[in-house]
This record gives structure tokens, sequence and C-alpha cells, in this order.
């Protein structure tokens, strides 16, 4: 399957912007009434918008209506506080025993929500859609139908004699590192509306994170990657690195994903064919990667292997 470009998108696009509707705007408030997570800067719990709907419900319509037709998304939702949730069974002195979390306002949470329901109906609708063979963070699929993926595939190869081969390809601080311009491009591939890719291009811009470190308070502005514990973080994560699994492999091997987690699987009548076939899968999936210019950068520290038959 060949990969994406960013000359695939239609040479004429609609300019319409939908408004915000009252059925998108309590669909995203009743979200937060199923959760009770941590505050952002703001220090507002996504369960005090929720008590304050009725009132607030008119005002946030037109907030949210006017970012979209301007392609704007607020700086001050673009704020978030860091925090660093440790690992279990990884050395409390490794940088790599913490995941970061960012801590967002509620409210900008509900634009984001907005934004990604709306990208989502028209991968689903319009398209193209995500490669049906990313399970992760995808509405009615979960790590079972992965695992039920690639047992399929080595029972079919077993049972008539073959060996398969898996290699697990392990990212490297994924979702910190993924190039913005990757983004991009690929939001072009998937001709999504004008006025979504302005949004969505004016919420990566210009974010920071401020945290509490030995000198004390401290900001930092980033300029990579989607933030952990943001709404349309996951999914533009899947989108960007949907170039991998939509570029060409040899013939006898397979992409398993859910989110960062990559499986190759090859198949072959030998271990050493098998082993051959995964070699090339491997090498393959790297030069998909790099197809975004940006990722060359990050190449050499992005992925480790292990192997398993």
């Amino acid at each position: 399957m060949a990969s994406p470009s960013a000359t695939d998108s239609p040479e004429e696009e609609s300019t319409d912007v939908p408004e915000v509707t009252q059925t998108e705007t309590r669909a995203a408030v009743s979200r937060l009434r199923a959760k009770n997570t941590a505050p952002g800067p703001d220090g507002v719990p996504g369960r005090a918008l929720v008590l304050a709907l009725k009132e607030l419900e008119p005002q946030l319509r037109g907030l949210f209506t006017a970012c979209l037709e301007q392609g704007q998304f607020p700086s001050v939702w673009k704020e978030g506080r860091l925090v660093l949730l440790r690992k279990e069974g990884r050395p409390a002195d490794s940088p790599s025993a913490y995941r970061p979390i960012v801590l967002l306002d509620e409210a900008g949470k509900l634009l984001e929500r907005i934004v990604a329901d709306r990208l989502v109906s028209h991968l689903c609708r319009e398209g193209p859609d995500l490669d049906e063979n990313q399970f992760g963070f995808r509405r009615g699929r979960s790590t079972i139908d992965a695992i039920t993926r690639v047992r399929a595939l080595a029972e079919e190869t077993v049972s008539r004699g073959g060996v398969v081969l898996a290699v697990s390809l392990d990212i490297s601080n994924a979702f910190n590192t993924l190039p913005w311009s990757c983004i991009r491009e690929a939001l072009n591939y998937h001709r999504v509306p004008p006025y979504l890719r302005r949004t969505i291009g004016a919420y990566l811009e210009e974010r920071c994170v401020t945290y509490w470190g030995r000198d004390g308070a401290g900001r930092r502005v980033m300029s990579c990657g989607v933030p952990q514990g943001s709404v349309l973080g996951p999914l533009l994560w899947n989108i960007g690195y949907d170039w991998v699994l939509r570029g060409e492999l040899p013939s006898g091997a397979d992409l398993t994903c859910y989110a960062d987690d990559t499986l190759v699987t090859a198949r072959g009548s030998s271990h050493r064919e098998a082993a051959l076939v995964a070699t090339a899968a491997v090498s393959q999936s790297v030069v998909n990667a790099v197809k975004c210019e940006n990722w060359r950068r990050k190449l050499s520290q992005w992925v480790g292997m292990s192997v398993s038959v």
C-alpha cells in the first residue's frame, strides 16, 4: 500500500464551518461527568462545568464556534501542568521510570473533544480512514482484538507447516517526539477539512508546560509531540503514525499496532525464510517512518527491538 503524500489532498476543499451544536456540547460535557480527573492550571474540575452547563452552554457554543471559524485554539488552554507518574518495575532513579502527564483545563478539553469527534466522523465517513491494523485509541477496538489478529495470522501459517516470527518495535518516548509536520502532512492525506486543519495547527503551536523542579517553578515551550493527558493527543498520534502502517511491506509480513506498540509478524516456510522476511519488514517499516522528513532526526533514538518466535 502506498504511503500518504501531502499532494493527495483534493484540489478544491469546502470552506464551510458547521456551528457547534447543542448535541455536540452536551456530548462533550457528558464525558466529563463520567470522569474524576485532576483539574488543569485554572483549578476548575470537570464536574463544575457539568453542574454549570445550563448557564454556560450558549457561551461555550459561541466560543467554540468562533474558535473553529477563526482556526484558533486559545493560548490559555495550551498551557498544561506537568506531573510524572511512576511506572512499575523500573528503578526510581531512571528517567524512563516516569510517564509525563500534562494536566489541562477542562474547558479546553471540551473544545478538544468536539474537534476530535468531528475528526473521527470525517475519517469514518469520508476518509481515508486510519489503517485497519491500528487498534489503539479507537472506539470499538481493544488489545484483545489486536492479539486475536496476531494469533489468527500465526495459527493459519503454522497449520500449513510454516513458521511465524514476531518482532516488537519499541518506540522510545514516542508521544513526546512525534514531529508536528508529520501530523500536518497526514491531515492533508486524510482530506481533513481546512477549518479543522487550521484549528489543529493552532492547537499544536506555542504549547507549553509548567513544572516544579529542584530550582523551583519552570516553564518549557514545546516544539513537537502530542500531550499525554489531552483528548486530541492520542488521535493525532494515530494520524501521524498512520504513515508507517500504510507503507509497503515485503510479501509475508504484516504490522499490528496498539498506539505506539508495533508488532511485525513475518511468515516463511522455515526459520531462515521468516527471519529474512522479518529483517526486510523491519527495515521497510523504518523507511516508511522516515518518509516524513523530520522523523529522520528522531530515528537513531526511537527504535529498539525484541524478537520472539
